[in-house]
């Protein structure tokens, strides 16, 4: 009994150990690159600032969470960048149509060029769900990440999945900003606007399940965790 005890303790520690390295891990990404921008865009744009520079304004926010989470980590935040970018991305849309806050479009063109950025990020090296997935299956650690790192230099399968799951992921978004580019040309605004809520969503939800079937059967092979690699982690 005694021993059970202690064994149990022990796990309780190393669950709460672990949900702290989350949470650290997490905790600013979530606040940096979400609360804080939809807050203070919200909250500019009830003042009377245009769209435009209250969305250049606000990507302060994950700018910094990117400078911080360099510091702390010695690498980039992956997910920060795609926030930064996306509001980047909207606020060049806002301005090529002079000033005015055109968000339909501007989600298609940023989904298209999601969509683009995981069809090349190959030829870079890694796929994006690599870099994505090591951001989201570990808890930012040097050593979840070094695992990380360790399974794609070991592991054929595990390389072959990334890829695999990339170009799902590509072509995905790049389905949805063509059938959203199209759909204005071709249909009544009322099915446009129920369209615009349905595609992306059934889109993501088979592409989310797909790679939780995907993840799961690599899984199921019966895989033991690589042994950390000395290779950079960045």
């Amino acid at each position: 009994m005694t021993d059970a005890r202690i064994h149990d303790g022990d796990g309780g520690s190393r669950v709460s150990s672990h949900a702290h390295a989350v949470l650290l891990s997490w905790g600013p990404t979530v606040l940096f690159g979400m609360v804080l921008p939809w807050i203070t865009y919200h909250q500019l744009v009830g003042r009377g600032v245009p769209g435009t520079a209250a969305l250049v304004l606000v990507s302060a926010w994950p700018a910094l969470e990117l400078g911080l989470y360099f510091a702390l980590h010695h690498r980039l935040d992956e997910f920060g960048a795609l926030v930064l970018a996306a509001l980047l991305v909207a606020a060049a849309g806002a301005v090529a149509a002079d000033g005015r806050w055109t968000g339909g479009r501007t989600e298609t063109a940023f989904t298209g060029l999601v969509g683009v950025a995981f069809a090349v990020s190959p030829v870079f090296g890694r796929p994006l769900t690599f870099w994505f997935g090591r951001r989201f299956a570990t808890d930012g650690s040097a050593a979840g990440a070094a695992r990380w790192n360790g399974l794609w230099q070991q592991d054929a399968g595990f390389r072959g999945m990334h890829y695999r799951l990339t170009a799902a992921w590509a072509a995905g978004c790049v389905a949805v900003a063509g059938v959203m580019a199209v759909l204005p040309l071709r249909t009544p605004v009322g099915r446009v606007d129920a369209a615009a809520l349905a595609a992306p969503a059934v889109v993501a939800a088979t592409t989310v399940a797909y790679t939780a079937r995907a993840g799961r059967a690599w899984a199921a092979r019966g895989q033991t965790p690589a042994a950390p690699s000395s290779a950079p982690t960045a």
